[in-house]
């Protein structure tokens, strides 16, 4: 319904710029009538934007997060997304720590993908009886990315 009222808008804002019928009928300046027309096209264009590609972006992004539904976590192990963000999130305080001698040694180095190594490593020591058994190629490469030596 709220679609249908945005269509409209877009609809008189086009009809607005390129007739300008109230400048004609009344002898209003152009520029209002312009500016008006304007207004409704860029609130269809912020309606479209909020309900279509920002919703889709916010779903994608948060499936994508550790134990998301996209996520390796999500997709490679038998668990519920509260034990696996418990499994992940308590690793993070043990795995700053192991990354400061880096940031002593290099004060603008960028630790978060060896943050995320350390607490993939360490969700997958505890949680390592309840990886999927099936043969994935996403969770064969997240296996061996987490198995191997930096």
């Amino acid at each position: 319904m709220s679609d249908l009222i945005y269509v409209a808008l877009l609809i008189v804002g086009i009809l607005l710029i390129y007739f300008r019928p109230l400048a004609r009928a009344s002898g209003i300046s152009i520029y209002w009538e312009i500016g008006t027309g304007s207004l409704f096209v860029v609130l269809f264009a912020i309606h479209m934007m909020n309900t279509y590609v920002v919703e889709r972006e916010i779903e994608q992004g948060l499936a994508k997060k550790p134990c998301g539904a996209s996520s390796p976590q999500g997709l490679c192990y038998n668990l519920t997304a509260e034990v696996c963000e418990t499994a992940w999130n308590s690793a993070d305080k043990i795995c700053r720590e192991e990354a400061e001698p880096t940031l002593k040694e290099r004060p603008g180095a960028l630790i978060g993908p060896m943050v995320n190594r350390c607490k993939a490593r360490r969700m997958d020591k505890v949680l390592r009886y309840n990886r999927i058994k099936e043969d994935n190629s996403l969770c064969r490469a997240y296996f061996k990315y987490i198995d191997e030596k930096n």
